[in-house]
């Protein structure tokens, strides 16, 4: 699953960006059990090694902003990289 599927339906905009909508950050399980934190903007992100490590490092990251941060609902997925530059 990628970012853009998961945040697809969500109508949250980040702060300071109306051009982006959806909540920044989205926590879910990885094929090998971790739970994976996808930063949207990708600027950040991990995989942690239980779901309250997870939404504490998304909380942080969002300025604890809960608004910014979705839990999947099941769906599998892995931590996104991309080269910048």
């Amino acid at each position: 699953m990628t970012i853009a599927q998961q945040a697809a339906d969500a109508s949250v905009p980040l702060p300071g960006n109306d051009t982006v909508a959806g909540p920044r950050f989205v926590i879910g399980r990885g094929r090998r059990g971790g739970w994976i934190v996808n930063d949207r903007l990708g600027l950040v992100g991990g995989i942690f090694i239980n779901e309250a490590a997870a939404r504490h490092f998304a909380s942080e990251e969002s300025g604890r902003h809960p608004e910014l941060v979705t839990v999947t609902d099941g769906a599998v997925f892995e931590l996104e990289f991309s080269k910048v530059g």
